[in-house]
């Protein structure tokens, strides 16, 4: 289709009286929920490219995007690349449809950069797999229907080839979901307790004990952007039966998304270089040459994300070779959006002591500032990226792993 194709379309079937599910549901059967994906599943086997004019087709409509969150940007990629066609119906086109939220159970107190030392423990009981354990650092657990579950399935292989990949219902007793508060005051993630909690063998992706090759499948696309995400100045709505918008009409929805200002589904990490350019002219740095410098070059670096980005995903669904790679990329966020904080807050001067709806730009400097350090840590801290650019990028020999041959059974652990 073309983009005027698309734009008709739109304009045919967006209308404010249709269900939120009812939206999803025709964005679906169109193939332009998730234009990358294949055809049935939302999909049509776009390019990137297109998906983008897609994505700004429905923004520029004003209609709702797509569902979003970890499902559309690493599960449903995940299942759709190592799951049998039966998961990809039971599991992906409902995500697909807006019918499921998905979060990710892999990072354990014990186990985050050494994710392959985790220990949550699945034994087979008859044709179920019984999960005892605990996972921290999962965001929208509270919400979700499903989680992408890594859990240790044999003891006596080393530790990369004793876990397997599960798709987990969330919403059985055995599983004890805890919100966690961060210090810029958002609860965007969650401790999760795994008490005997049931999966059947028939939701295992991939193969049992080769958990390790398809979550290196879901951590790729959790670093790179996902085609699939959101236009700008889309309307965003909650998916999942949990989230209660399904039943809702559209048009309700779109106007408590504009009372809100379009606003973010979670705290951003970074001012946008827009924002920076308004506050520094707000703060009047034209007499202060050195302030003005740093503002400039932020949002030039701004710019060279945002286009490498686009450059990423382009090559990355042509299957086109390059060394800036999703890793490579978000090192690059994680430099930026501590740039944002140190530039905003130096904008701001003494002010940026203050926080709360009172503090100057409503406090939301600081509260962005706060935020910085998650592209940092979150999906992979930045050394983990860097071992990953320096071997995968640069060909450079692995670090030494003493246990990488030692069963897991007799592995050192604190």
């Amino acid at each position: 289709m073309s983009d005027s194709e698309w734009a008709a379309w739109i304009g045919e079937h967006w209308t404010p009286d249709l269900t939120l599910g009812e939206w999803w549901d025709l964005l679906f059967d169109a193939g332009l929920a998730f234009p990358t994906w294949p055809a049935g599943l939302g999909g049509t086997g776009a390019t990137a490219a297109e998906a983008r004019r897609v994505a700004a087709a429905l923004a520029d409509a004003g209609a709702i995007a797509a569902p979003a969150g970890n499902g559309p940007n690493m599960g449903g990629p995940t299942v759709i690349e190592h799951g049998t066609a039966e998961q990809r119906e039971r599991f992906v086109a409902p995500m697909g449809r807006g019918r499921a939220q998905w979060c990710q159970l892999f990072s354990e107190p014990g186990a985050g950069s050494d994710l392959a030392s985790l220990s949550t423990r699945a034994e087979l009981d008859g044709d179920e797999w019984v999960v005892s354990g605990q996972k921290v650092w999962s965001s929208k657990a509270d919400v979700s229907e499903w989680g992408m579950l890594l859990c240790r399935t044999d003891l006596d292989v080393p530790k990369h080839r004793g876990i397997t990949f599960l798709m987990l219902d969330m919403r059985q007793p055995g599983v004890e979901v805890r919100p966690l508060v961060q210090m810029n005051g958002a609860s965007e993630f969650s401790e999760v307790f795994l008490t005997e909690a049931r999966v059947p063998v028939a939701d295992v992706v991939g193969a049992i004990g080769g958990g390790w090759d398809v979550a290196r499948t879901t951590l790729a696309h959790e670093r790179a952007a996902s085609a699939a995400a959101a236009g700008t100045g889309a309307v965003v709505v909650e998916a999942g039966t949990i989230a209660g918008n399904l039943d809702r009409r559209v048009g309700d929805l779109v106007r408590e998304w504009e009372a809100a200002g379009g606003a973010p589904r979670r705290q951003p990490p970074l001012l946008s270089s827009r924002a920076v350019v308004q506050l520094a002219r707000a703060r009047g740095v034209a007499d202060r040459p050195a302030l003005r410098d740093r503002v400039v070059r932020y949002f030039v670096h701004s710019e060279v994300y945002r286009r490498n980005g686009q450059r990423v995903r382009d090559l990355a669904r042509a299957r086109v070779p390059t060394a800036l790679d999703g890793s490579a990329m978000k090192l690059d966020l994680a430099r930026l959006a501590h740039e944002s904080r140190d530039v905003s807050m130096a904008l701001l001067g003494p002010d940026a002591m203050l926080a709360g709806d009172d503090a100057p730009d409503g406090g939301r400097v600081v509260r962005t500032g706060l935020s910085a350090f998650v592209p940092s840590l979150g999906g992979g801290t930045n050394e983990i990226q860097r071992n990953i650019v320096g071997e995968r990028t640069l060909g450079l020999p692995r670090e030494p792993a003493v246990d990488a041959d030692v069963p897991f059974r007799e592995m050192r652990r604190s």
